[in-house]
């Protein structure tokens, strides 16, 4: 069901750039329960390899959790397959560090020395160049910066640099804010109360104290941050009162001394861990973890004699090594602190700050466990986490909805208004996660209860608004009026149903009222009748008397009007004396068959398993070619529901000419148009969509023509055929409509 050139290419980049044995992830879980950082809602290193397995690249880049490993390593000696979690971690952040970046230097410098040398190289030659043709005054009979380099000239440069990085990082923290806190709504104060947490780990990284063997590591990363604030400070503050000619003494040189005295032995310390690597953090360095490294060792170096120089009285080694240490200062900071290993140094503490501020501004769940559990049964302690159900989600691919964590957080009693009362909705009740379960559970029970305690505490989503008035207005969802339902029809006559008839047509609202531009659906329906007719088959209907069968509202949670519908189609049913109930869509189909309430001695049947029988039975009788290649579409009330994948497909291969091939996810693995569940309602259905994937997967079949038994899939896979502008690349249609081309193109049988 997954795309398998998404994963690869996530699977690539991520490799690319330092991971390790990832595909022996097995998903077991062990990594996260030895991980002393991870928490029931931050579940790392799993939860990324899953994204990094499924392919779910939206998903990994709205990730704060590969920011807060601390890499100490446990996850990997305690992960039974031999894999590398922590190494897959640190390769994520540096991912994540190319995404976050709108310039596209970070990707360049990851993947190419060449390229990060070669920006190192051209800024310290245009530093060099800058000083040969534009310096002050050289003085050479004592020593005097400030005139060879004057304090404004260097003031000015240091605002302009500083306006730079803070362009580049800033810009950049904008948009991983964007990527992580897509979707939540938290009020200004918030992030002003949190601020502390940005500063308090931006200075201390105190979470490393809770990780690993060494509880030194949180100190040694305060020393570096607070040697190379303070030299900065001193650089771009107090530069005035810092860089003096005489040796008269200023408070701050101890700053001065301090910053270059801890810069210098951080740099050592941790530049010999990483050579040495006795450590499991330094095991797998990456170039660029030594860089940012050396290059700060050699500023500081530079730094300390270029100040020896001074004090000595040598005015040209003084003048020499000022540029030197200018050369190697200004591209660590140019090209290292936004775009290479440094960032991580401010990606880190905003990712925990916008982690605890996503986390406060949720709002509590109107459900709680017992409710929900009342409602369907043992789910949550069948349920052994082992993930199936997310991975074979269509939905999952496209929204923020994960079944596996639905039910995690509604049975640890942590449940909120954004990660089950919202998700809810996103479910299309595809049942494919029910499907496939080993433990077979029930998961659209939990969804369903679910949405009829948001439906009763009247936070139903506000798009679900119209189609209920309508509902309970007009009997249709969709606006049409009662006395219009059976328009679509045109010119062809359909009978009133009388007792004496074997079959009671009933139509589907989605067909009866088609607002596309299309009218696909229309066509589908007259398609139908024709073919009915051609085959003498005894049916009528009750036209504006039928209500919607209540699929809708029913999966909506909206449970009085679902009971409203049904009990009023029930009594229509048993006044007529209907024996036989013969359904256009799926869903009406699914509805009768398993929430009606006395019809259990009526027969339904969905229009394909007719015609299949008519064809069998020779009352249809295809022979007139269709030359073209056609894939069928499942679908999910037709199929996963109601078990009839066969019926349509004999349709298909009774049509001279055609051809049908399949797509690689059929039957019971079908992807799902999107559209159950009330995902018909929404506008967005053809954006980005489940739809689209499918539309795509039905293309790499080679066929023009995809087809599908079912309205909601019709009216879906057709807006997402010409969302995506390929509508003169493959087409989408009924069966009924395949059907009765063929046999209005052989024309044995004239229709009035």
């Amino acid at each position: 069901m997954k795309n398998i050139s998404n994963y690869l290419e996530l699977y690539n980049e991520v490799k690319s750039l330092g991971a390790q044995d990832m595909e022996k992830c097995m998903q077991c879980g062990t990594c996260s329960a030895s991980c002393p950082l991870s928490q029931g809602d931050n579940p790392f290193p799993r939860k990324i390899y899953r994204y990094i397995q499924l392919g779910l690249r939206e998903r990994l880049r709205a990730s704060s959790e590969p920011w807060l490993c601390y890499y100490c390593g446990e996850c990997n000696t305690e992960c039974p397959r031999g894999a590398e979690p922590a190494e897959t971690m640190m390769a994520v952040r540096r991912w994540l560090t190319i995404q976050y970046d709108w310039t596209g230097l970070a990707k360049k410098f990851y993947f190419s020395k060449a390229w990060e040398f070669g920006a190192l190289g051209a800024v310290a030659l245009f530093v060099i160049l800058l000083f040969t043709f534009f310096h002050g005054p050289v003085i050479t009979d004592h020593v005097s910066v400030n005139s060879f380099a004057p304090v404004y000239w260097v003031e000015v440069g240091d605002i302009l640099l500083a306006a730079v990085l803070s362009a580049f990082l800033l810009s950049n923290g904008i948009r991983m804010y964007r990527f992580i806190m897509d979707g939540t709504k938290a009020p200004l104060s918030l992030f002003f109360t949190e601020a502390k947490d940005f500063f308090l780990h931006f200075a201390t990284q105190k979470r490393w104290r809770e990780c690993g063997d060494d509880k030194s590591r949180w100190l040694k990363h305060f020393l570096l941050v607070s040697g190379y604030l303070t030299m900065l400070t001193l650089i771009m503050v107090f530069l005035r009162w810092f860089q003096v000619d005489d040796s008269s003494w200023h408070f701050s040189s101890l700053f001065g001394y301090y910053a270059t005295g801890v810069l210098l032995y951080i740099t050592v310390d941790m530049f010999l861990g990483r050579l040495k690597k006795e450590e499991m953090i330094h095991r797998y360095s990456h170039m660029s973890d030594y860089l940012f490294l050396v290059l700060l060792f050699f500023t500081t170096l530079t730094g300390i004699m270029m100040h020896i120089f001074r004090m000595a009285g040598w005015p040209m080694g003084t003048y020499v090594i000022y540029v030197v240490h200018l050369a190697i200062a200004v591209p660590m900071l140019v090209v290292e602190v936004p775009f290479g290993k440094w960032s991580h140094l401010f990606y880190r503490p905003f990712a925990v700050f916008l982690a605890t501020v996503k986390e406060k501004a949720q709002n509590p769940s109107v459900i709680n466990y017992n409710e929900i559990k009342a409602d369907a049964g043992d789910a949550f302690t069948a349920c052994m986490h082992c993930g199936t159900c997310t991975t074979v989600c269509p939905t999952s691919e496209v929204a923020l909805y994960n079944p596996r964590l639905l039910l995690r957080h509604i049975a640890l009693d942590r449940a909120t208004s954004e990660t089950v009362d919202q998700v809810a909705w996103n479910c299309s009740t595809c049942n494919s996660c029910t499907e496939h379960c080993p433990r077979g559970i029930g998961f659209l029970d939990v969804i369903r209860s679910i949405r009829r305690k948001v439906a009763d505490a009247n936070l139903m989503p506000r798009v679900f608004d119209g189609p209920i008035r309508s509902l309970q207005k007009n009997g249709n969802p969709w606006q049409g009026r009662r006395e219009d339902r059976l328009a679509w029809a045109g010119d062809i006559k359909i009978p009133s149903y009388r007792e004496s008839m074997e079959y009671y047509l009933f139509t589907c609202c989605t067909t009866a009222y088609d607002s596309s531009s299309s009218r696909r659906n229309h066509k589908a329906g007259v398609a139908l009748l024709r073919l009915l007719e051609y085959a003498d088959i005894s049916y009528g209907t009750l036209g504006k008397e039928e209500n919607c069968c209540g699929d809708m509202v029913d999966k909506l949670g909206a449970g009085d009007v679902a009971k409203d519908l049904q009990k009023k189609n029930t009594e229509m049913f048993i006044n007529a004396s209907v024996t036989k109930i013969l359904t256009v869509s799926p869903h009406c189909l699914n509805t009768f068959v398993k929430e009606y309430e006395g019809l259990e001695n009526i027969e339904k049947l969905h229009y394909t398993e007719l015609l299949d029988e008519s064809i069998i039975s020779g009352k249809l009788q295809p022979k007139g070619r269709v030359d073209c290649r056609v894939t069928y579409h499942d679908p999910c009330y037709l199929g996963r529901h109601n078990a009839i994948y066969e019926a349509p497909r004999r349709i298909l291969q009774a049509i001279p000419g055609l051809e049908l091939v399949e797509m690689p996810n059929n039957r019971d693995r079908s992807v799902c148009c999107g559209g159950g569940g009330g995902g018909v309602c929404k506008d967005d259905f053809g954006k980005g969509s489940i739809a689209e994937k499918r539309v795509e997967e039905a293309l790499t079949t080679g066929a023009t023509v995809l087809a599908t038994a079912c309205p909601y899939c019709l009216r879906i896979l057709d807006a997402a055929v010409k969302k995506r502008g390929l509508a003169d690349t493959i087409a989408v249609r009924d069966v009924s409509e395949l059907l009765w081309q063929s046999i209005e193109t052989e024309g044995n049988k004239t229709i009035k």
